[in-house]
């Protein structure tokens, strides 16, 4: 209410509720609070009220006198006849206190906050003064003649708030009620003479010793003065003896100083520096705040005020507060509180003799901060001259004890509460943990949530960071404004922000407007996934390396294996580099749903890549004539999970088909789901797959074909007209082949007409990240009628029977640019009406922008049958940097060629990716300089390729079984020999091969 006063009014409006006796708050018109704060009590309730102290004395009609507004309504006698009479009493209720004394009283004389009772004993007057919360009584000895009047004085002192009493060590004595609470306090007595020192205190206070005695109803005090010292020649006349009652309080000021062993607390000044005296001695100050209301705040500003009336000097001298233990009655020079951190300096000076009395301001919001930080409700400061060596840096404030209220010390304090986070969490929900007990979350794009509050009320800006877990600065950030308080404010992280697998923190900030309020959280932690859960203990960063151990495998597929009697049921070998070991995986290991089954050929096509982004890779495995119950060759996909263990031996595979969950199309039979199956991560480390089903009819076009695209959450169909050009056809094969990279993929359909041209297919290339309309984005539709693109489309061309695609950054252009290079196989090319099905080769640029440009064609000469282009591979080393023809080749099979005389033996066929014009290629048969062994009619060498960031990777199942590797390096070199080669029936890998290679990963 008050805050919102503030701000419609412009003007500072107090918040009642907050009043203390020492302290009021008002709200103001920016949203903040300002407590003014004083080291003394101001005020103080009465019948429900606040009054404002008013310690002045006024006679009342029956002679008595009373302070104008006392909170504890002191009284003070008026004149009495001889006997024992109540001097003073203050307290109210249980706490009530009377002082007594033995004599008659004359009518007092009430000056201000004193009543004198002139010459209560002969020469020596009884004067009672009131203070902010008791009185303090002097006897004051006017000459030496009357020393033996104050010899041994008797004080006592009654009520209910003087049922016990209790004196310590220093002499102090302390009164209790009958509930044993502490009511007041009598400082040990003390006595002083008239000279004084250039402050104008008293030169030198002296203890009075005192006896204390419990008698009836009632304690007495005797006071038994030094009479000696009365006595002695040196003590100037008059001299003052005073018990002051004090009660109990929650703030506290005193001063110390060399030479001085008693408390200070009672009086009225606070002095610091070097004092004048002879010798010269150091003062310092220690006060304890009430800081209640500023607990667990933000400090924007403060002044610290001490109304100072007398410095040595006029010129301006430094001073300084420090955060310091707390001061207490036992405080002096030899035993002060500890000095922990020096705060402010100022060098405000004020009441020398040639300067008017004023106030001396320094900054306190460090100080106060410093408290409010601690959740303090009470805070000790000190206070001391900078230079403690001279005495032109001693000053004196008023202290608490001061007769005017008005010149307290005072602080005006204006302060913000800070806003809090009161709780936080995540969509799916997770708990808040770091380190490895981190949870998983199922989404690459969490919603982060956090409950806000603002004492203040105000609405808050809300700031979610998320960061890398060894990252200085955060990599995104999403403000929520506006949040109420108590409201609860979300922030989704976008896509492409967070990687799959990746593990990152995240933390929130909450502003009301105030500078320095977002004070962040603590960190969150969460490791994110959207594919499986990431694996703990594998190594990252080596391709094709199943279980994670840094040193690269190999996948080799064998489709038409016997598996427990079952032909063609399918096997995949995995060749472990780092061991050596062989591991066999088919259908009944390898943690999938299916049973193996003749003719499932499983393993048709694989596709390594990694997932879930743990460092161990992942194989993707097509297994296109699964039967789906009485489905038959609907077809099937798994994804084989890598794990420390080995492939398929940590987390379940994950399984893909039509007629599951949201996957768009059912199953239905010769669809051939997973024909052709590739994965790869995005730039932003988002894992994606795509799975070719060249089988699918599409209303009545038989085998028009569709591709699935599965990137997280999303389970997309790709098909004729939505968002692959043109209409559903027969014979289309959409997704025959199908080839992915960090920037695009690419779904071919080697069945679609041209015009007329059956059979003459298309390439399309889609972004890997964006969408439009829900769909992948196209990029390219290559077909040889397209602009710009070599040749003309022609009946059975067969563009597209095969696909490779690498990441690209052209010269010149900037890192991250997300091009891709894309090599089309067009194996059914004729070169001439005599030479048929010679095959061609096309390379194309496909940019981010979803343009393209061509490179040259490559064709294999005048060979008829040759169906060069039957398979293609092409690799970029160096990903990140400029593309090269010494970082970038393509290999492309012929499997037709004749080798001299042998019928079909094939060839492979490796150049520069980028060369233009095309060159010589370095080429793979079986000749001594290359592969092992004699050429063979109808090997079809060169229909299985496989490109990795070091190898080729060439597979020979239709003739001497084997899967060769050689390294870009040695063909870069014009070397074709291979570097590793793998054969059933050497080492671990079992004999008995159907198909070796014919896939591999």
């Amino acid at each position: 209410m008050s805050l919102r006063a503030a701000r419609e009014t412009g003007k500072a409006v107090q918040i009642r509720s907050l009043t203390s006796e020492t302290t009021e708050v008002y709200a103001l018109p920016d949203g903040k609070l300002r407590a003014d704060i004083s080291a003394g009590m101001q005020r103080f309730r009465r019948n429900g009220s606040w009054v404002a102290v008013d310690q002045t004395l006024k006679p009342a009609a029956d002679g008595s006198v009373a302070a104008v507004a006392h909170p504890g309504d002191l009284w003070i006698s008026g004149p009495q006849p001889a006997g024992e009479h109540d001097l003073a009493a203050v307290g109210t209720g249980e706490d009530r206190v009377a002082m007594r004394w033995s004599g008659a009283l004359p009518a007092p004389v009430v000056d201000g906050t004193r009543a004198t009772y002139v010459d209560a004993r002969p020469g020596v007057d009884l004067v009672v003064e009131s203070t902010r919360q008791g009185f303090e009584q002097f006897l004051v000895v006017k000459d030496r003649a009357a020393i033996d009047q104050v010899a041994g004085i008797a004080f006592t002192f009654g009520g209910p708030g003087a049922a016990a009493a209790k004196q310590d060590a220093s002499g102090a004595i302390t009164l209790t009620g009958a509930s044993g609470r502490q009511t007041f306090r009598i400082p040990a007595p003390l006595m002083w003479d008239a000279k004084k020192t250039v402050a104008g205190t008293p030169a030198l206070r002296k203890p009075v010793r005192t006896g204390l005695a419990r008698g009836g109803d009632r304690v007495e005090l005797k006071l038994n003065p030094d009479l000696a010292w009365l006595r002695a020649e040196s003590t100037t006349f008059p001299v003052t003896i005073d018990p002051t009652l004090n009660p109990a309080t929650t703030t506290f000021d005193t001063y110390v100083r060399d030479k001085v062993t008693t408390d200070q607390n009672q009086e009225p000044d606070l002095q610091i520096g070097l004092l004048a005296t002879s010798p010269p001695t150091l003062a310092r100050s220690f006060l304890t705040w009430d800081t209640t209301v500023l607990s667990g705040k933000q400090i924007t500003a403060a002044t610290v005020s001490f109304w100072n009336y007398w410095s040595h000097t006029c010129t301006a001298t430094s001073w300084e507060i420090w955060t310091t233990g707390t001061s207490t009655y036992t405080t002096t020079f030899t035993n002060q509180p500890a000095w922990n951190q020096r705060e402010a300096t100022s060098t405000a000076t004020h009441g020398s003799t040639d300067c008017a009395d004023a106030w001396s301001n320094i900054d306190g919001k460090n100080f106060f901060q410093h408290a409010a930080t601690a959740n303090k409700t009470r805070a000790g400061m000190g206070v001391r001259a900078t230079d403690e060596t001279a005495v032109a840096g001693f000053k004196q404030f008023r202290s608490r004890e001061g007769a005017a209220a008005t010149e307290d010390p005072k602080a005006s304090v204006t302060y913000n509460a800070w806003p809090t986070v009161t709780a936080r969490a995540t969509v799916p929900a997770t708990s808040c943990v770091t380190g490895t007990g981190r949870p998983l979350v199922n989404t690459l794009t969490p919603q982060l949530k956090a409950t806000v509050t603002d004492d203040d009320g105000t609405a808050m800006t809300v700031t979610f960071e998320w960061w890398t877990l060894t990252g200085t600065a955060p990599i995104g950030s999403v403000a929520v404004a506006s949040v109420a308080s108590g409201a609860t404010a979300t922030a989704t992280v976008p896509a492409g922000a967070f990687a799959e697998g990746g593990s990152y923190r995240w933390r929130v900030k909450a502003s009301d407007g105030t500078a320095g309020s977002d004070v962040p959280t603590s960190y969150c932690e969460m490791t994110v996934y959207d594919t499986a859960p990431p694996v703990a203990g594998c190594t990252p960063g080596t391709p094709s390396d199943f279980n994670g151990d840094g040193v690269e495998d190999v996948a080799i597929a064998d489709p038409d294996a016997t598996v427990d009697g079952k032909a063609k049921a399918g096997r995949i070998h995995i060749s472990y580099g780092g061991t050596g070991a062989v591991q066999n995986v088919d259908e009944s290991n390898a943690q999938v749903s299916g049973a193996i089954e003749a003719g499932d050929e499983f393993g048709h096509s694989i596709s390594a890549y990694d997932a879930n982004n743990d460092g161990c890779t992942d194989l993707a495995v097509g297994v296109p004539f699964e039967d789906m119950g009485t489905i038959v060759d609907a077809g099937m996909a798994h994804l084989l999970l890598g794990a420390p263990a080995g492939l398929a031996k940590g987390p379940a595979s994950l399984t893909y088909h039509q007629d599951v969950g949201s996957t768009p199309e059912a199953g239905e039979a010769q669809d051939y789901f997973g024909f052709s199956v590739a994965g790869s991560r995005t730039p932003a480390g988002q894992s994606y797959l795509v799975v070719g089903v060249p089988g699918e009819d599409i209303g009545t076009a038989i085998d028009a074909g569709v591709a699935h695209f599965y990137r997280g959450a999303l389970n997309l169909l790709l098909q004729s007209g939505t968002p692959i050009p043109g209409a559903s056809e027969n014979d289309d094969q959409n997704g025959y082949a199908v080839a992915a990279s960090a920037n695009h993929f690419a779904v071919s359909a080697p069945g679609e007409a041209i015009g007329t041209a059956e059979f003459a297919g298309v390439v399309n290339v889609f972004s890997s990240q964006e969408l439009v309309s829900g769909l992948p984005k196209l990029a390219a539709n290559l077909q040889q009628d397209t602009a710009n693109i070599a040749d003309v489309a022609e009946a059975n061309d067969n563009l597209g029977k095969s696909v490779a695609i690498a990441p690209y950054r052209p010269a010149g252009a900037p890192a991250g640019q997300a091009d891709s290079f894309v090599v089309v196989g067009v194996p059914g090319e004729d070169t001439s009406a005599e030479l048929t099905d010679t095959g061609l080769v096309q390379r194309f640029h496909v940019t981010a922008a979803a343009t393209f440009t061509e490179l040259p064609a490559i064709s294999a000469g005048a060979q008829d049958g040759a169906y060069l282009g039957e398979d293609v591979a092409v690799v970029n080393t160096a990903p990140a940097a400029e593309g090269t023809n010494a970082t970038m080749f393509i290999a492309a099979g012929a499997p037709g060629e004749d080798v001299g005389e042998t019928l079909d033996a094939g060839r492979v066929r490796v150049y520069p990716a980028l060369a233009n014009p095309v060159g010589t290629p370095v080429v793979i048969d079986r000749r001594e300089s290359s592969l092992p062994g004699a050429a063979r009619a109808q090997e079809l060498i060169g229909t299985s390729l496989t490109a990795g960031p070091k190898r080729l990777y060439l597979g020979t199942p239709y003739g001497d079984a084997a899967v060769y590797a050689f390294t870009w390096s040695g063909l870069a070199a014009g070397t074709a020999t291979p570097a590793i080669t793998w054969k059933p029936g050497e080492g671990d890998l079992p004999a008995g091969a159907a198909a070796f290679g014919s896939a591999i990963g």
